[in-house]
Parts: C-alpha cells; sequence; structure tokens
C-alpha cells in the first residue's frame, strides 16, 4: 500500500509543480512569495498539502490585486476548481524533512481559465507602458541603471504576470546608464524627459526610490521606498520597510512588491495616468489633395478616455442609448489611458456621426484614428445625413416600326410597280446556240 502511494505522488507530482514552459509564466497571472509550514504522513504527502495550501493562500490575493476589494471577499473555490486554474507552482525555497514542508512557492494562474471566476476583473489588466527608473540610495551613494545596483536586479526578478502594470524595464548600453541616471530622476525639464518618452516609445516613467539604511554589519537593515511618478514626481505612496535578519535580497524583494502594489492601487483610482504633455504636439495641416472615399462599414473602431474601470462602464451604458447602434465591443481596455471599442452601426459612418452629435458626443479625427470625446462649443454641428439616391428605372426598349406607305395625292395616279427582276438564264453547254 505504502508502494502505491509513493507511486500515485510521483506521478501527480509533475501535474502541480511543473517548470513552466516557455512563456507560460509571461503570460500567466502570478503570485510568488506565499510561505507554506505544513506536516504530512511522509515527505511527499508534507509537499503536496504545502501546494495546495499555496493555491488556497493565491487565489484571494489574486482576487484583491485585480479587483481592488478585500482578499476575503474572494469566491471560494474548491481544490478541484483551483487546480483547474493553477497551470504551474514554482518553488523559490524549500526545506523537507520526514513529515513536514517549509517553503515559499509561486503560483501560476492560467489567464483564460482564470477568468471565468474572476469576472469583468478579468480584463483589467493592462496598463499603458511606463519607464522604469528604479533608483536607490545606499550609504550616500545614489544609483539607478548602474550594473550593480541590487535595487535593479530586484525589479529585473519581477515577472510580467506579477502585475497589471505595464513596466518597460530595459537592458541598459553604456548610454542608457548615462541617459537614465538617478540625477535624471530629479530633473523637472518636460523636454528633457520627452525625448527620453520617445528614445523608449513609453506613455509616462516611474520612479520607485529605495533609502536603505543599515545598522553595522549583518545587523538588521531598514528602508524607506518612495513611489514616485511622472516628471513631476508625483508621489503615489510611501512605506517603511523592515529586516531583523539582515536578509538584503529579502528586503528588496518585498520593496518590488509593495512599490507594484502602491502603483497599481493609484492607476485603479485614476491618479495614475500617462501625462500627455509628454507626448509632442503634431498639428495637422490641410491639404489641397482629394480626400479618398471611405467605405461605409458597419463596425466602426475608435479610442475613449477611460481613467478607470468605473468609465468604461458610464461610456459603454451611453453609447447603447445611442439610435442606430447595435452593439458595443471593447477592443483593449487600457486603465489611465485610452481604450479601443467597436460600435456596430449598419447605418453607416455618417448616420453614426450624426446620432452622437445629438447626445453631445463628437468623433474627432487624429493621427492614432478616431477619437470619440464630449462636443465642444467650436466644434461644428454635424449635419443630417443624406437620403440615398435612388436612380430611376430605365423604360424599356422600343423597336422603332417599319414605315407605313403613304397614299398618293389626290389627282395624282399612282406610281407603276417595279417591275420583277428577270430570272437568271440557264447556263448552255459549250458549243450550243442560244
Amino acid at each position: 500500500m505504502r508502494l502505491l502511494l509513493w507511486l500515485f505522488l510521483l506521478l501527480a507530482a509533475p501535474t502541480l509543480a511543473q517548470a513552466p514552459k516557455p512563456g507560460s509564466a509571461g503570460s500567466g497571472l502570478i503570485i510568488s512569495g506565499i510561505k507554506v509550514d505544513v506536516a504530512g504522513k511522509g515527505a511527499a504527502d508534507a509537499r503536496l498539502n504545502g501546494w495546495r495550501d499555496a493555491q488556497r493562500q493565491a487565489w484571494p490575493q489574486l482576487w484583491a490585486r485585480l479587483t481592488g476589494e478585500m482578499a476575503g471577499a474572494a469566491p471560494r473555490l474548491t481544490d478541484d476548481a483551483l487546480d483547474g486554474i493553477v497551470s504551474a507552482i514554482e518553488v523559490e525555497q524549500e526545506q523537507v524533512s520526514a513529515k513536514r514542508y517549509i517553503a515559499s512557492l509561486a503560483v501560476v494562474f492560467d489567464r483564460v481559465r482564470a477568468a471565468r471566476y474572476l469576472g469583468s476583473a478579468g480584463s483589467v489588466i493592462r496598463s499603458p507602458p511606463f519607464l522604469l527608473l528604479p533608483v536607490l540610495q545606499d550609504a550616500g551613494v545614489r544609483m539607478a541603471y548602474e550594473p550593480t545596483s541590487p535595487w535593479l536586479a530586484a525589479w529585473g526578478r519581477l515577472r510580467a504576470g506579477e502585475s497589471t502594470v505595464d513596466y518597460v524595464r530595459i537592458s541598459p548600453t553604456p548610454g542608457d546608464v548615462i541617459l537614465l541616471s538617478a540625477w535624471q530622476a530629479l530633473r523637472r525639464d518636460a523636454a528633457g524627459w520627452r525625448d527620453l518618452v520617445d528614445r523608449y516609445q513609453v506613455a509616462d516613467v516611474l520612479i520607485p526610490e529605495l533609502i536603505l539604511e543599515r545598522s553595522f554589519p549583518g545587523g538588521p537593515v531598514s528602508a524607506l521606498l518612495i513611489a514616485r511618478g511622472g516628471t513631476e514626481g508625483a508621489d503615489y505612496g510611501r512605506l517603511r520597510l523592515v529586516n531583523r535578519g539582515g536578509d538584503v535580497d529579502n528586503l528588496l524583494a518585498t520593496a518590488v512588491r509593495e512599490a507594484d502594489r502602491l502603483y497599481t492601487a493609484a492607476i485603479r483610482s485614476g491618479a495614475l495616468k500617462a501625462d500627455p504633455g509628454l507626448l509632442e504636439e503634431v498639428k495637422i495641416v490641410e491639404s489641397a489633395a482629394p480626400s479618398l472615399v471611405v467605405p461605409t462599414l458597419s463596425a466602426v473602431e475608435m479610442r475613449v478616455a477611460t481613467p478607470d474601470e468605473a468609465a468604461w462602464q458610464r461610456w459603454a451604458a451611453q453609447l447603447r442609448a445611442v439610435p442606430g447602434v447595435t452593439a458595443v465591443r471593447m477592443l483593449a481596455f487600457v486603465a489611465g489611458g485610452e481604450s479601443a471599442i467597436a460600435l456596430d452601426a449598419p447605418a453607416g459612418i455618417e448616420a453614426l456621426r450624426y446620432a452622437l452629435d445629438q447626445r453631445g458626443l463628437t468623433l474627432a479625427e487624429d493621427l492614432q484614428g478616431v477619437l470619440l470625446r464630449p462636443r465642444r462649443p467650436t466644434d461644428p454641428r454635424v449635419e443630417p445625413p443624406a437620403a440615398p439616391e435612388t436612380t430611376p428605372p430605365a423604360p424599356p426598349a422600343v423597336t422603332p416600326a417599319a414605315p407605313a406607305a403613304t397614299a398618293p395625292p389626290p389627282g395624282k395616279p399612282p406610281a407603276p410597280a417595279a417591275k420583277p427582276a428577270a430570272p437568271p438564264k440557264p447556263l448552255l453547254p459549250p458549243g450550243t446556240g442560244a
């Protein structure tokens, strides 16, 4: 019986603690740093119990991170349901004894399968791309993208699936180290920041600053975390962290998670958004060239401003009430930026423009496409679309009749009838007379 139990655990173990496939962690939702301390009938049974316990702890944390609600409000899921949405469990650190299992684990949730339990919150997983500029101050030395920065290395260990914020982390060249310095984080020059935004193709910048304080070698370590962002260095929260064991790496990992939590909360509340002043304004010059005729399509794609999820809900309710709109579809949701949507309007774009104008909205064309926004007093009113012209059917073709014979004038005899042509003479053999 004991041999059968070991065989079962050996077969079940790869399905729970399998190494993620290439790209699976990047496309999944990861909750790391789960601490477990459980016992079992044996080493394998204790490890299995630890993995189960990690799944139960990770699900409420994932719910709280994506919805912004308390972890206690997460739906109660059975172990079988959790097995269905967990794609892998990664071991960060573990200690195994005969009947006890102590470990730090990371749970990887499948993004698609977990969405049915997350509801509408499953789609709120995107943000504008933010350039990450981590600044560390340690013993009076400030550093950012220097290769020796442990703060930069800690951010490099943060995987894409662990956060809803789109952090742009670069592999710095010597030129990047000069441009993205700790001094750059103190600049308030919008023109200088605009050059960096254009260089790295981002919407704005985030500056997590960590001020490290050491008591004595091997002693407790504390740090002040300040989550800054934008060209003005807006403060989105600060936190004091302490590690009494002197484990700097553990302190840095905790600081990364806390900074991500502060940035996520700022995006969800609408406080953190892309700075429109960093985007170079381009004036559109009207051309005398003839305009292109765009064919009328039933689906019209456009962008709308969505500082938070509540703003999108208001847009959806308002657009569904517009006459002629049969469906409102979300193409890409960007919290704190502009989301892409599509409206099904079978009557065509001109009829849609008029219907939106009657509701106080307008479709403004720019270099990025079409932006739906409230109508301004300076916007011209949209005239109702003209009724389509109908071409009358062509009259049926009439074959002209032959001219009728006219009667001769009175007193004049009728013209004699023409003689019929003489029949052709028969051919005679040669040598005969006529």
